[in-house]
């Protein structure tokens, strides 16, 4: 079995770029104290950056674009 990864807002991802983990929807919704639901609905509307990896198109997240979304948030420049 082939695995993909099919970029969504940045392009295909590499593993091998940067060498961090990617975050999961749940780890990112812990992380910005948010319902899974609202992850998802930030990342289809390009507001936070994710990768579509897999058969069934999972997202997941860098750290540190987690984190710029989190700053973001906070500084008030970002909206629902």
């Amino acid at each position: 079995m082939v695995s993909s990864a099919v970029g969504i807002n940045l392009g295909t991802y590499n593993h091998s770029d940067d060498g961090a983990s990617l975050m999961t929807v749940a780890q990112v919704a812990r992380r910005l104290s948010a319902h899974p639901h609202s992850v998802r609905r930030w990342a289809d509307s390009g507001l936070l950056s994710c990768y579509r990896i897999g058969f069934r198109g999972d997202r997941r997240f860098k750290q540190e674009d987690v984190e710029a979304f989190l700053v973001t948030r906070r500084n008030g420049s970002a909206t629902e």
